[in-house]
């Protein structure tokens, strides 16, 4: 069994710090059957450790199509040439860098393509909005929503995923937000990359399990990591924060306080210890 844990990285400081805690959660749990695939800027995997898997991919966000959504690197990444070996793996997790591997990674091989949890439907607006341009695109919406941003699947079904993801998005960014950004919490264009994993996924994948216990984990929880093997730092600023973190605020916490056995307790223990031991990251 071969696995890999794929996120996309660019040289901005707190990008780097979100990815010193992956790496050293990842390292902390010895995963022995999981490499961590890096692809990102030449600046940003110079700092990288080089026990990791580095591709360069240059943002594809800065050409005009793309109006400088930068988020779409996170999945453009994964359609060219430059990414086929990961279908070398039996499975791929697509996730962002604000994240963190529990010990419960070591042991969750899930049957079905599994998914974790997003909150970008608020009112039938978004509901609506995100089924009629799939019926535009001629694709096919199976009722599957909210949707989260990490995907864990076999390499093939994940990057079709991410080659339907990339041509709905281009659709919604150039049409439905093509003279103005819409508003949080109802249609917006920031979110735009969420509504294209809804639509990519109902149509591409037949058996999808929205797997809320295991993938997206809020930082901020107080469950055990043994129930949880993937957390995920929303925008919050309450215990785990990445804001927080970045800002300083818990550079100077006693981590032999802390219960690591608990979600939040868990991330502050990784993050304090990522920032000591890579410095250079921050």
């Amino acid at each position: 069994m071969r696995r890999a844990i794929v996120v996309y990285l660019e040289n901005q400081r707190d990008l780097m710090l979100q990815f010193g805690c992956l790496y050293t959660s990842l390292k902390h749990i010895q995963a022995k059957d999981t490499d961590l695939v890096v692809f990102g800027t030449r600046e940003a995997l110079n700092k990288v450790p080089s026990d990791c898997v580095k591709v360069e991919s240059p943002p594809v966000s800065g050409r005009p199509e793309w109006k400088n959504y930068k988020y779409i690197n996170s999945v453009s990444c994964l359609v060219g040439k430059e990414a086929d070996f990961l279908n070398g793996y039996d499975y791929i997790l697509r996730s962002d860098v604000d994240t963190f591997m529990t010990p419960a990674w070591n042991s969750y091989y899930p049957i079905a393509y599994s998914v974790g949890r997003g909150a970008y439907i608020n009112n039938e607006e978004v509901r609506r909005n995100i089924r009629r341009v799939a019926g535009i695109l001629g694709l096919t919406h199976r009722g599957i929503e909210n949707i989260g941003s990490t995907h864990y699947g076999p390499p093939k079904v994940v990057r079709d995923v991410c080659r339907v993801t990339l041509h709905v998005a281009l659709y919604i960014l150039n049409h439905e937000f093509a003279t103005g950004s819409g508003q949080w919490p109802g249609w917006y264009e920031g979110v735009t990359l969420l509504y294209s994993c809804e639509i990519a996924v109902n149509h591409v994948v037949g058996n999808v399990q929205l797997d809320y216990g295991k993938l997206d984990i809020e930082s901020t929880s107080r469950g055990l990591i043994s129930n949880h093997p993937h957390i995920h730092c929303w925008h919050t600023d309450q215990v785990f924060s990445k804001f927080r973190f970045a800002a300083g605020a818990y550079d100077h916490m006693p981590i032999h306080t802390l219960n690591t056995n608990t979600v939040r307790d868990y991330c502050m223990y990784i993050a304090v210890k990522s920032k000591k031991e890579m410095p250079w990251l921050g």
